[in-house]
């Protein structure tokens, strides 16, 4: 069995697969802001309390990112962490793609969120319905 994480009041694993866009699905994540973005957000992380499992970029207009975070921690605000955070910093290293977009926004108003863990929700009934 995987370890859980401990916190004091609780142990837990809580992974979450976060997915969002470029604003009007502009291909701005490409070349060297690809790879700064993907730096960027392990670091943002770290900072903010949760860890960066995994980031990847697909097709320069959106990316896909695989947090562990404590339960405490609300997703909603961990999402505008990394979408706020990450914005301005490329925004403040590549001037250039504010070219390509209106109103000064990187990213789209929404995300995508998945929980994951290693055990599926399957076992998990079929463990709470044993006798």
């Amino acid at each position: 069995m995987i370890d859980l994480e401990k916190a004091r009041t609780c142990a837990y694993q809580a992974n979450y697969h976060l997915i969002w866009a470029t604003k009007y699905r502009r291909k701005v994540l490409l070349g060297s802001v690809e790879v700064r973005l993907e730096e960027v957000l392990k670091t943002i992380a770290t900072n903010h309390g949760f860890q960066l499992l995994a980031a990847k970029v697909h097709h320069g207009d959106h990316i896909h990112v695989f947090v562990s975070a404590r339960p405490k921690l609300c997703i909603p605000e961990m999402v505008r962490v990394l979408k706020c955070n990450s914005a301005k910093l490329l925004f403040e290293e590549f001037p250039e793609i504010k070219l390509r977009l209106w109103g000064g926004h990187l990213w789209s108003e929404g995300y995508a969120v998945r929980t994951a863990g290693v055990v599926t929700s399957v076992k998990i009934e079929e463990y709470i319905n044993k006798n």
